[in-house]
């Protein structure tokens, strides 16, 4: 996935809480602006745990905001 296009969802204001979906089926919920940092390269966030989780751009497969998650999961 291109990096701009998971910055738009990041940057948007008012921000709304969205999921990462990667390659292998794991998905990461950035409920926060701030818990995400977001390069050319690496896209950063934590875990429940307090983990930090690194995700290379090209391995997001989808982007979902919380609300359409969860209709999708339902």
């Amino acid at each position: 996935m291109e990096v701009d296009e998971i910055r738009k969802v990041a940057k948007a204001r008012p921000f709304k809480a969205f999921e990462i979906r990667v390659e292998n089926g794991e998905k990461y919920l950035i409920p926060h602006p701030e818990n995400v940092f977001i390069t050319n390269q690496i896209i950063v966030t934590v875990d429940e745990q307090g983990e930090s989780i690194l995700i290379a751009p090209e391995a997001v497969s989808a982007i979902r905001l919380v609300a359409e998650a969860r209709k999708i999961n339902a």
